[in-house]
């Protein structure tokens, strides 16, 4: 991907201006076990993608919800556990893992194809405001890998895969 923050930038994208970034994956489950949702988890990247945005210094990561997903985890005691050694992402990936359902930072859902085998998508919706976007400079586009990365523009939306 090119410089995002060129694109952002020649859109005329505000720094005041949120920037949703929104990636999923899914993996095939047996619905009719008690743990597809925990498998889901492990099996797909979902829960590494979001502990690299929410482990970048500088960058505030909101839920879908307009709240901070970071201070909710702090708030909720999921931090708690963390012991300063340096593993701050890979703490954030197993508590993501852990936690996800209960305390909805990620979006899971299940299709059933028949009375035993589905698909389960494991997906992170979040938004950033541009201007902490920006001042990433060209580590913004490494931010965003792996991410749709949708804007609100004058004439709606639009997306940039």
């Amino acid at each position: 991907m090119e410089n995002i923050v060129d694109k952002l930038q020649d859109l005329q994208v505000h720094g005041d201006d949120y920037v949703y970034l929104n990636y999923e994956e899914s993996t095939s489950v047996w619905h009719i076990s008690d743990d597809h949702i925990e498998g889901a988890l492990t099996e797909t990247d979902t829960a590494q993608v979001l502990a690299r945005l929410l482990a970048t210094p500088g960058i505030t990561v909101f839920s879908r919800y307009e709240e901070n997903i970071l201070e909710i985890m702090r708030d909720e005691g999921l931090l708690d556990g963390y012991e300063k050694d340096g593993t701050f992402e890979q703490y954030l990936v197993e508590t993501i893992q852990k936690e996800a359902y209960e305390y909805d930072l990620l979006t899971i859902s299940t299709e059933r194809h028949d009375h035993k085998r589905g698909t389960c998508e494991v997906a992170a919706n979040v938004k950033v405001l541009a201007s902490e976007l920006f001042k990433l400079g060209d580590g913004a586009s490494s931010f965003v890998d792996g991410f749709d990365v949708v804007i609100q523009t004058k004439n709606g939306i639009l997306t940039l895969a």
